[in-house]
């Protein structure tokens, strides 16, 4: 028993811990005064947008706007999905594989396994260096602006952003609707905020 903890308690020193946290960034350009009457507007209706939709209005009308089609404020708010980058991998040096030009059947094929290699690692000695990592972790997003269409000006802009790994799409961009409309009307600079509630 004693065995299993301290290998567990190794494994999980060397995995790299998820951070469920998510930034915000805003600007703003006019007030955006609460009670406001705002129609919430998806520019792409997906199935998933016009759920966000709902949870847009749901979180405007708890901070004390008014939702509804009327609205001079406009809320526009778009999702993406970015996929991250890796680097390194290089070549697979642990399994060899070569083909003779003759095919008469005298030369055939060969497999090679390399089990050690002091130049370039094999399966009992791996050279870390060609370990596939991670540049930039995939992340979800969401930009909103407001714009009042009475004069065409934009009053405020938004985004916010996490890791996709955190959790599923749905389930981020549920928590991170309510940190988007709090910031309505203010300027934020990359402030940073839980996703576990």
């Amino acid at each position: 028993m004693t065995f299993l903890a301290v290998f567990l308690s190794a494994l999980l020193s060397v995995v790299p811990s998820v951070r469920a946290e998510g930034t915000i960034s805003a600007v703003s350009f006019l007030p955006v005064p609460v009670g406001s009457m705002i129609l919430v507007r998806p520019l792409d209706n997906s199935d998933s947008n016009l759920i966000l939709q709902k949870n847009f209005e749901r979180a405007l009308k708890s901070k004390g706007y008014t939702v509804g089609k009327d609205a001079t404020l406009i809320l526009t708010f778009e999702t993406r999905d970015d996929s991250g980058a890796w680097a390194g991998g290089g070549e697979n040096r642990f399994l060899e594989l070569s083909n003779n030009s003759d095919q008469s059947g005298i030369n055939a094929p060969r497999v090679r396994l390399n089990l050690f290699n002091s130049r370039r690692g094999g399966l009992l000695n791996p050279d870390r260096r060609d370990v596939t990592r991670t540049v930039t972790p995939s992340s979800f997003r969401i930009d909103v602006s407001i714009d009042d269409k009475s004069n065409g000006k934009r009053m405020w802009q938004g985004w916010s952003s996490a890791s996709a790994r955190v959790s599923g799409n749905r389930e981020t961009s549920r928590k991170m609707i309510p940190v988007l409309v709090d910031g309505l009307g203010q300027t934020i600079r990359r402030k940073t905020f839980s996703l576990i509630q």
